[in-house]
């Protein structure tokens, strides 16, 4: 019998309270990552309720909207009756996945099956270098040209090990993943054409790490990655003090790779750590005024505060949780104000946030 990653988390909280879970003290593509199992399966305490009622409402209502974006063909649009989009469709399917839904259980898995379809479909014809020919689309204009690729690839990857026959994800992942690493720069990055570059570069580093935890092998250099990003946000840090926008997609983004290789220590990461943790709390603006990028950096800076625990989580999650289902729309969707304004996107994006303490995607684990 096959059990799946959802399965084993949700069994193995008694086995596995309070014990000592060995792991490396680094990562580099080839080794486990450096990441402790999170409280949900060790059995740590919490010092707050995760979840509120208002947020568990917000993702029902938010859940409903999304539903409402997707086609016959399993892709999603940009928004209602908008054509198909493959990044907004693979976010749409992350964000059911966080809930528990895989391609065999779950009350939404038959979504997440026609998800899996189409995105693999999208794999079978996608050119060399990247899953679709489409060029000006709102998440390549901001994140990159590859922006569809890394989306897909992460659903790909936190797809495999759920428990079915998982060979055609790997054939569609093996493919995206080769388009990536083979559109990675020398200086570890992919491009400086897009709006906010430092967010491709941490989107395709991600992409890649969730791809080589379920499997793959990847043959790009998360060290170069690291240090692209460490000299952008001294400059970035340096020249845009008081900016909530830079602050949250141009620096704090940059978190989520530094943490995951060890390098929180670093002292452009504790700033950047420290003016996050300020903006969330200073006024509204950051959410009331957000677009898709800013949901998306939420999301990523999340899933660190996660992996991070303690005082660092009990600090983040409750305000940025707060304040997220204080903007959702009537409709219970959620608006992008500037930029990646597509209600798709920043729908999936709120509900990954609101989800996280769920701990059922292996990327809220590494």
């Amino acid at each position: 019998m096959r059990v799946s990653r959802r399965q084993f988390v949700a069994t193995s909280a008694g086995a596995l309270a309070g014990a000592a879970v060995p792991v490396a003290a680094s990562f580099v593509w080839g080794q486990e990552p450096a990441a402790t199992l999170p409280p949900a399966v060790t059995g740590a305490p919490q010092t707050f309720n995760e979840f509120t009622p208002q947020s568990e409402r917000a993702v029902n209502r938010g859940d409903e909207w999304l539903l409402k974006t997707m086609h016959r063909d399993g892709g999603c649009g940009v928004d209602i009756g908008q054509p198909t989009d493959i990044g907004c469709t693979a976010m749409v399917g992350l964000a059911l996945m966080a809930q528990g839904n895989t391609p065999i259980e779950g009350p939404r898995s038959r979504e997440v099956q026609r998800i899996l379809s189409f995105i693999l479909r999208a794999t079978e014809n996608m050119p060399q270098d990247d899953i679709t020919s489409l060029t000006g689309t709102q998440l390549q204009n901001k994140i990159g040209r590859h922006a569809h690729s890394f989306f897909a690839a992460l659903f790909l990857a936190e797809v495999i090990g759920e428990g079915w026959d998982i060979e055609p994800a790997r054939v569609g992942l093996k493919r995206v993943v080769d388009a990536i690493c083979g559109s990675q720069t020398a200086v570890g990055n992919w491009g400086d054409q897009s709006w906010a570059p430092m967010l491709g570069t941490v989107m395709g580093w991600v992409s890649l790490r969730a791809a080589h935890n379920a499997g793959m092998r990847v043959g790009s250099s998360p060290e170069n990655t690291a240090k692209h990003l460490i000299e952008q946000m001294r400059v970035n840090l340096a020249q845009h003090q008081g900016s909530w926008m830079h602050t949250l997609y141009k620096n704090a983004t940059g978190i989520r790779v530094l943490y995951a290789m060890g390098m929180d220590d670093d002292a452009i990461a504790k700033k950047a750590f420290a003016d996050v943790r300020q903006l969330v709390n200073k006024d509204n603006s950051a959410f009331s005024q957000a677009g898709g990028e800013e949901y998306l950096a939420f999301h990523l800076i999340t899933e660190t505060m996660l992996q991070k625990g303690g005082d660092d989580w009990a600090a983040w999650f409750p305000t940025v949780r707060d304040k997220i289902v204080g903007v959702q729309n009537s409709d219970g969707s959620w608006t992008g104000h500037h930029c990646i304004t597509s209600r798709t996107f920043c729908t999936a994006a709120a509900i990954l946030v609101l989800t996280s303490p769920n701990r059922y995607l292996p990327i809220s684990q590494a």
